[in-house]
């Protein structure tokens, strides 16, 4: 068996391997070239990105492979001796490392470079951060200050993206915003929303997020599948009023329900990964001059700015939390209908923060 890693040592490290089935084993650590550092990491959330890997999705282009993206972890070896600053830093890292050279890596968007967008790590071709220890590359580490503690930091790449969503929403707070979708991003995305100011409503489709939305004076509608497939609201809502709708479920009727709740001229913007699934009527864009926006990534500098705010409780977020050596129950858990975040966590780690 072979892993897709940098050169290796005699050390080994535990890690969750995905090979078409997920297992736990024993693998060399990965040594750390120029321009990188090890770290050591202490938690990575189960994203939807992995479940659509490991469930067929998205595709995975090595394999066996380690997946995972969303860490957080303390630098503990670098490969550079200009590098050396970072050890003992608590750090998140860009998935994307860019080529540096294209507009987007100037723009320090890096997560829209097109030269090197099929090499991020976990993401199904460089191994990432279910294991005890990670190699990165330098430019991609965003450090983690001591009043963020280690879960929180763990959000910084999903809080990354909704930071990018919530930038297409116009006009000043109060506006009246619709989101579809009630998993983990559709939440995420809702609590940050209610946080700057503006009056939001979800359609969703797991009533048990009823009671935690309404006691932030959110309001929530539930939705059924009809005999046709199509999803229907329980409740009347008003269709084609709302100035900015998210897209957060990630499935075709969402798509259609966040269409036809946007009011003429208004903003659709879409955060869910639709790919391999049927399209939608564009007609109804042109019809009604909707504007419509993709959300591929964000900032991880400005997340983890927005953490240190506390403007966010993650903790109705997370469902639970897993050692690395019970990472396939983790998840089974994730796969589950109505899970939120779940966290695998190495136990090995030093755990930083608060």
């Amino acid at each position: 068996m072979t892993i897709i890693s940098h050169d290796t040592s005699a050390v080994s490290m535990q890690a969750l391997v995905f090979d078409g089935a997920l297992r736990v084993g024993h693998l060399p650590r990965p040594v750390p070239g120029p321009g990188e550092v090890l770290i050591r990491v202490s938690i990575c959330g189960i994203s939807r990105a992995d479940l659509d890997m490991i469930q067929g999705r998205r595709p995975v282009q090595v394999r066996p492979i380690i997946l995972g993206h969303q860490f957080v972890g303390e630098v503990e070896a670098t490969g550079d001796p200009t590098a050396k600053a970072w050890i003992g830093k608590r750090v998140v890292a860009q998935p994307h490392r860019g080529c540096g050279g294209c507009g987007a890596c100037r723009r320090k968007e890096r997560w829209l470079c097109m030269v090197d967008r099929g090499r991020a790590l976990g993401m199904g071709l460089i191994d990432g951060a279910f294991a005890e220890w990670i190699v990165a590359h330098v430019d991609s580490l965003i450090e983690v200050p001591d009043s963020v503690d280690d879960e929180d930091a763990s959000f910084a790449y999903p809080v990354a993206s909704a930071l990018a969503a919530i930038d297409h929403v116009v006009g000043p707070p109060p506006q009246r915003i619709l989101v579809v979708g009630d998993g983990n991003m559709g939440l995420l995305i809702t609590l940050m929303l209610h946080a700057a100011g503006h009056t939001v409503s979800v359609l969703g489709r797991h009533p048990s997020r009823r009671d935690l939305l309404w006691r932030s004076g959110i309001s929530f509608s539930g939705v059924q599948a009809g005999t046709d497939g199509d999803a229907r609201p329980e409740d009347d809502f008003a269709r084609g009023s709302f100035s900015t709708v998210f897209e957060c479920s990630g499935k075709p009727s969402g798509l259609e329900l966040a269409l036809g709740a946007a009011r003429p001229r208004g903003r659709l913007v879409l955060v869910s990964y639709h790919g391999g699934q049927p399209g939608f009527e564009l007609s109804r864009v042109v019809e009604n001059e909707i504007e419509l926006w993709g959300v591929n990534g964000g900032s991880l500098l400005a997340a983890v700015n927005y953490l240190e705010s506390r403007k966010l409780d993650t903790l109705p977020l997370v469902s639970g939390r897993l050692p690395l050596s019970k990472g396939a129950d983790g998840f089974q858990q994730a796969i589950r209908r109505g899970t939120l975040r779940i966290l695998l966590e190495n136990e090995t780690a030093y755990r930083g923060g608060m």
